[in-house]
């Protein structure tokens, strides 16, 4: 049995889309991020990989965020 996205409810369960509006250069510094990742990843795979990699630093301890806000 599928949803309507056509997922598997296991799979269903464990994954959101997100829907994001950003400005054009941010989208450019993404590609020209990407561009120089082995294999090209997608813009969705690369956009995950910094996420997850921002994440992971601003949990080390320690560590200050840099925008002054909250850890």
């Amino acid at each position: 049995m599928r949803d309507r996205r056509g997922m598997v409810p296991k799979l269903a369960a464990a994954i959101m889309r997100l829907n994001m509006v950003v400005a054009v250069d941010w989208v450019k510094r993404i590609d020209a991020w990407r561009a120089k990742q082995p294999g090209l990843p997608s813009r969705s795979a690369a956009i995950r990989d910094l996420v997850t990699a921002a994440l992971d630093a601003a949990e080390k301890p320690g560590r200050k965020h840099p925008k002054g806000g909250a850890q």
